[in-house]
């Protein structure tokens, strides 16, 4: 009878558990196909993730836990009405730690571990915050660009930095190609090169951007497409 009576608390409180970490099925099912864009909640606080900031100084990543996410909505929710709540992630797998950035306050800046992340971490931007954090190429402050970076897709490490005369240099012919609606490869039957270009400025976060190699044209999107003079790949190149 005891041993009976034991079994049946165990399973109550499993239950209980399970009532209190999950949601419903009716909340999370339903017929729609969810693009889910990278984000994380905590603290009653909604964080876009950074897709194209690099932390400078890994270093300013601390030890701090922010918090930990409870939940992975991605293959998961498919209801559109579904509420996210504290401790939901997009794409983060549950568990991370959310750690706090150095200058910066735990409501403005987190960052996850993630080494396939150039500088180690995937940063996360409060919705209000990542307004003045969030760069497209146009708005970079090009005149303090300290150094460029270049990186092969898939690699964390770059193959070349470009400082000095070159680095101005790059950036001119970035700043001077022709803006093309609609540019498409002429060669389909082979993928363009891409490779990231990360600038480096005063600023604690370095911003990313992919540019492309197709074999006829160099191109990169500041806000539409932009084909590059073709003098660029003898600094594009290794």
């Amino acid at each position: 009878m005891r041993i009976r009576m034991l079994l049946l608390a165990l399973l109550v409180s499993l239950a209980a558990a399970a009532c209190r970490n999950e949601a419903g099925p009716d909340e999370i099912k339903g017929n729609a196909i969810i693009d889910w864009v990278d984000f994380v909640m905590l603290d009653g606080r909604s964080y876009n993730g950074l897709y194209d900031g690099v932390i400078v100084n890994p270093e300013d990543i601390t030890e701090q836990v922010a918090g930990k996410t409870k939940f992975k909505l991605s293959d998961v929710v498919s209801n559109p009405g579904y509420r996210t709540k504290d401790g939901d992630a997009a794409f983060l797998p549950i568990g991370t730690k959310l750690y706090r950035v150095k200058g910066f306050e735990a409501d403005e800046l987190i960052a996850a571990r993630d080494e396939k992340r150039i500088g180690g971490y995937r940063l996360y931007a409060e919705n209000e915050f990542y307004k003045t954090v969030q760069r497209h190429y146009e708005e970079l402050p090009k005149d303090k660009t300290e150094r460029i970076e270049l990186y092969r897709i898939q690699e964390f490490e770059p193959y070349k930095t470009l400082l000095a005369a070159d680095m101005d240099r790059f950036i001119q012919l970035l700043d001077t190609g022709k803006d093309t609606d609609n540019y498409t490869p002429p060669n389909r039957e082979k993928d363009p090169d891409y490779y990231r270009m990360v600038f480096y400025t005063d600023e604690p976060i370095a911003h990313s951007f992919t540019i492309a190699d197709d074999g006829t044209n160099v191109f990169f999107s500041p806000w539409t497409t932009r084909i590059v003079d073709p003098a660029v790949r003898t600094l594009l190149q290794p």
